[in-house]
């Protein structure tokens, strides 16, 4: 039984390597400190401001091997997934930004993109080291976020105050743009996608230095490649949007299955803790005999086996599932088969052949 208390207090302890932007808006320190948030309310507008920001919430790292078929990788994979969309429902909660989509990459597809790898899951705490960059690769900040729910919170739905906090820091560092500044990202950003398609014609509009970027020029309103990128980037928003309702589907029949797993994991932490501390002052009264404790043990650890099982049924399901997506063009109908991180790269090179097509037939 100790061995089966281990796991779930153990559950994707994993080290976890940053990556180096090329360049900050913040200093990051060499090791993100963590910090523990205590609850906070999520900052709300009634109406988001001008200019909009447009945000992807890459899929976060599980933070386990991709050759371990154990059940709690499965559950970690899954959880990764649940964990994405928990955050993506968070900063649309806030309406402070543009649109959100989860995606499997990140790329000059949105101005900024959030990263995440899960360091610690369980019933009570979750850990995480996220990182926040912008299309131009500007750091916005990098930090290791962690968060205990409180026994008040049982019942609440999911980890809500580390994305409460995670959401509130993204508007601050945004706020702190002046309007130009923030316009010019937004723009950037696109010129950014459009060198990706075509380097060699949107080469020289925007100025890189040791002190950042700047945006020198734009492109003319009615140059017809930008109507052939912008049609090529909603066929690439299509796809993400198609997956979003993929996670939606996978979020409504895992959840409630998800969610008496973490009950059952929290109350096994719980009890954990008060035998430790009662174990500690050596203050066990009568009443609480040997005979008891053990019936209070098993039942704690006979709820949590149950939802446990139900869950890795379910993660492993899911993560051996491979849903084919199909994705329409003008003329043509594609069938995406893999894992999702496989079906997003084919479409991204079909859509980059097909801009070629076009631009070599006009």
């Amino acid at each position: 039984m100790k061995r089966a208390l281990a796991v779930v207090a153990c559950i994707g302890l994993m080290s976890c390597s940053g990556q180096t932007p090329r360049e900050s808006a913040e200093e990051p320190s060499s090791e993100p400190a963590i910090v523990w948030q205590t609850p906070e309310p999520l900052v709300m507008a009634q109406t988001p401001a001008d200019p909009l920001l447009d945000i992807a919430i890459e899929l976060l790292d599980p933070g386990v091997r991709p050759e371990d078929s154990t059940p709690v990788a499965a559950v970690r994979r899954l959880e990764s997934q649940l964990l994405a969309g928990d955050l993506r429902q968070t900063l649309i909660r806030s309406n402070q930004w543009g649109v959100i989509r989860i995606v499997p990459t990140a790329s000059a597809l949105t101005p900024v993109s959030i990263r995440g790898r899960i360091l610690e899951s369980n019933g009570r705490d979750l850990v995480l080291d996220v990182l926040v960059e912008d299309a131009l690769g500007t750091l916005w900040f990098e930090q290791t976020m962690a968060y205990r729910q409180g026994p008040d919170e049982r019942g609440a739905s999911g980890f809500h105050g580390i994305f409460n906090a995670l959401s509130n820091r993204l508007l601050e560092v945004w706020q702190a743009r002046n309007s130009e500044r923030q316009q010019a990202l937004i723009q950037a950003a696109g010129i950014t996608y459009a060198q990706e398609l075509v380097p060699s014609m949107f080469s020289g509009m925007i100025q890189r230095s040791e002190q950042g970027w700047e945006l020198v020029r734009l492109p003319a309103v009615d140059d017809p490649m930008l109507a052939r990128i912008d049609r090529i980037r909603n066929q690439e928003y299509l796809f993400c949007d198609t997956i979003d309702q993929q996670f939606t589907e996978l979020a409504a029949r895992v959840k409630p299955t998800y969610a008496l797993w973490r009950e059952a994991t929290l109350e096994q932490i719980e009890w954990l803790d008060r035998y430790e501390q009662r174990a500690a002052a050596r203050s066990v009264k009568a009443a609480d005999s040997e005979f008891s404790r053990m019936q209070a043990e098993y039942a704690a650890y006979r709820s949590f086996r149950i939802q446990e099982q139900a869950l890795f049924d379910l993660a492993e399901a899911f993560d051996g599932e491979s849903q084919t997506t199909v994705m329409r063009t003008q003329d043509q109908v594609f069938k995406l088969e893999g894992t999702l991180e496989t079906q997003y790269d084919t479409w991204r090179r079909l859509l980059r052949d097909i801009y070629m097509i076009e631009q070599g037939s006009s």
